[in-house]
């Protein structure tokens, strides 16, 4: 059941039991119901309550997704597709629904094009963050920026998150890395393969892992954790030492580091016989992601995920959202 309070300002009306069950619905599958969305279900629910009827038709559809004043463009694309999940859902509970048309789905569509790394280019970038040379002041670079670089690319974490890690969150003898708050306020624990184990292992005889409050990744220059305008100095420069450029000729963002993680990783799983949907949590707790379509929407770099997607999105009457503003 939901909260008591977020419901309560709920309308009552034909409707309300089946926002109740929508709701429950979304968080049963993992997803992060967040207040903002709260609001435009109790806004929808209001609106349909208005028509007095128990079914909703194309005609209601229409009017409650027609441009007024008060109503910004990019709010009218979140209400379609908040209306387009209710709709469906209320399809696969047999209520007699109209579908949402298919002009306005296509304006509240998101491309997502991450820059996904070949094989070759992760190599290169390893290379590059081997052969950096010790800046004047420190030879801090050759020591963390070869470890760094290889969290990342086998762990696909969060650059704030290994930026934020202290030595007390690395247990290199057993290869668990822990994310305390990470985005979302989610920690998590992150086992790590035995090759990163052992780079780990020999980074962690360097330092003095017993000041277990100290950084993992110190900076040279404050003492304190290394800095993500740090980051954006180093990353673009290794990229360009590897010759890995972006289609418009720009060098990638870090983050492309966690794409090519996430979507390798579903690959792999997918290869080996594992089923989309189970694949997806198990990623989606690795990674921290809270809501399981901002993994799901790396099915569609995996040739076998996105054919498996499509037949059982069809399935399910289409119910996974496009758009989400948590």
């Amino acid at each position: 059941m939901i909260n008591d309070k977020e419901f309560l300002q709920f309308e009552e009306g034909f409707f309300k039991q089946y926002f109740e069950k929508f709701i429950e619905f979304k968080r049963g599958k993992g997803e992060k119901v967040a207040k903002s969305t709260l609001i435009r279900l109790r806004k929808l629910n209001n609106s349909l309550n208005q028509y007095k009827t128990e079914q909703i038709s194309e005609q209601m559809i229409l009017e409650l997704l027609a441009p007024h004043d008060g109503l910004s463009e990019i709010e009218r694309q979140y209400m379609t597709s908040i209306l387009r999940q209710f709709c469906s859902f209320l399809c696969l509970l047999g209520v007699n629904v109209a579908s949402v048309p298919a002009k306005y789905m296509q304006t509240v569509r998101c491309e997502f094009r991450p820059y996904i790394f070949s094989d070759e280019e992760i190599q290169r970038l390893v290379s590059a963050a081997d052969s950096l040379p010790s800046s004047k002041r420190t030879k801090t670079h050759q020591q963390i920026y070869p470890v760094l670089v290889r969290m990342l690319i086998g762990t696909g974490m969060r650059i704030g998150e290994v930026l934020a890690l202290t030595r007390g969150d690395v247990d290199p003898a057993n290869g668990i890395v822990k994310v305390i708050n990470g985005k979302n306020s989610v920690s998590r624990y992150v086992p790590v393969s035995e090759s990163l184990k052992k780079v780990l292992a020999s980074y962690a005889e360097t330092i003095d892992m017993s000041d277990e409050d100290k950084p993992f990744f110190i900076s040279a220059y404050t003492g304190g954790h290394l800095t993500y305008d740090a980051m954006k100095y180093m990353f673009p420069k290794m990229f360009k030492t590897a010759g890995i450029y972006t289609a418009d000729n720009r060098t990638p963002n870090i983050h492309s580091i966690r794409h090519t993680f996430c979507t390798r990783s579903l690959e792999k799983m997918l290869d080996s016989g594992m089923d989309v949907y189970t694949a997806i949590p198990i990623l989606a707790a690795y990674v921290g992601h809270v809501n399981y379509a901002d993994t799901e929407r790396y099915i569609h770099f995996t040739e076998q995920g996105y054919e498996d997607f499509i037949k059982k999105e069809a399935s399910l009457g289409n119910i996974f959202p496009e758009v989400t503003d948590e």
